[in-house]
């Protein structure tokens, strides 16, 4: 099932030390992509807001997260078409993403969709050419795995740092939203996430820093992820 579309800006525009500065500016459609169970295809759509033509490479990773990091390979599960292409200004372009094999899997299977600006010659050295980067999550969900289950904790590390864990030991990816702790004293520390982005895959721990650390009482603990609010109490 497709989620519902909705457009985001992604523009990288940056000036160091030079007269002027390129990078695409793209709109991408939807930005997390969803098979349904037996589903084996689905498109996405790249639309260029900039002011001149934009050639990009999409390639299809396997996913998976160790620790904090995620862990791209190369797979050939996913065939894209076209994987090299170049949008004029103001265009777009619909990607079509076609799963090899058999759509049935007994287990959720995660991949990441990354499509790199291939930048322009550049015959001047007046000008910084920025390379785009833009990664986007591919699910393909499984009639038989269950949802996702958050468990959450507070761990204190070897250096005294107070860091928030949260261990999904469902079999479905789930993202985390927002997070809010609060403190005895009604309080909130700023939570920093040590991960490049908000999903936590199936079987994996991913950690939050408290800044500031915490007391020695219980806390609350307010969550919000892809599938809603949840509330409990945390002991140090």
């Amino acid at each position: 099932m497709r989620p519902t579309p909705f457009w985001a800006i992604l523009a990288v525009l940056v000036c160091l030390l030079c007269e002027n500065a390129h990078a695409a500016s793209l709109e991408i459609s939807p930005l997390t992509i969803s098979l349904a169970p037996g589903q084996t295809a689905t498109t996405i759509e790249v639309k260029n807001r900039g002011a001149a033509p934009a050639a990009i490479q999409a390639r299809a990773y396997n996913w998976g997260q160790v620790g904090d990091d995620d862990v791209l390979t190369p797979t050939q599960d996913i065939i894209l078409s076209p994987p090299i292409f170049t949008i004029p200004e103001n265009a777009s372009q619909t990607v079509r993403l076609l799963l090899r094999g058999s759509a049935e899997t007994r287990e959720e299977r995660s991949y990441r969709l990354l499509l790199d600006e291939v930048p322009p010659a550049n015959n001047s050295n007046k000008q910084l050419v920025i390379a785009l980067r833009i990664s986007l999550p591919i699910i393909v969900s499984s009639t038989s795995a269950g949802p996702s289950v958050l468990q959450w904790r507070l761990e204190r590390n070897t250096n005294g740092q107070t860091h928030l864990t949260a261990s999904n030991t469902g079999r479905t990816a789930n993202r985390v939203g927002t997070i809010e702790l609060t403190l005895a004293d009604g309080s909130h520390p700023k939570i920093v996430s040590l991960s490049a982005n908000s999903y936590v895959l199936p079987g994996v721990q991913r950690h939050w820093r408290v800044q500031g650390g915490t007391s020695g009482k219980q806390m609350h603990l307010s969550v919000t992820t892809q599938l809603g609010r949840t509330e409990q109490a945390l002991s140090p």
